[in-house]
């Protein structure tokens, strides 16, 4: 048996979403807080299999020219403790 992640959707008065709850409790907690709020078990897809994607090998004259370094930086080193 695979096992199906869900969570809580809790809902107003009025049936609009109010929030999601990770956990039955939370959910549960909510409703007893707000009279007339309800919740629902929303179940999550099962997780896909991997699978292989095939892919195509390009000459290497189609590869970015290698990029040029960066002159050094002028900053000064930061030093701990110092005041002014």
């Amino acid at each position: 048996m695979e096992y199906n992640p869900r969570y809580y959707e809790v809902r107003n008065i009025d049936g609009l979403r109010y929030c999601h709850c990770g956990s039955e409790r939370d959910a549960i907690s909510l409703c007893e807080m707000h009279p007339g709020f309800t919740y629902v078990t929303v179940l999550l897809p099962p997780t896909p299999k991997t699978v292989d994607v095939p892919y195509v090998r390009v000459s290497p004259d189609l590869e970015l020219p290698m990029q040029q370094v960066l002159p050094q930086s002028e900053l000064e080193p930061f030093i701990t403790n110092y005041h002014d």
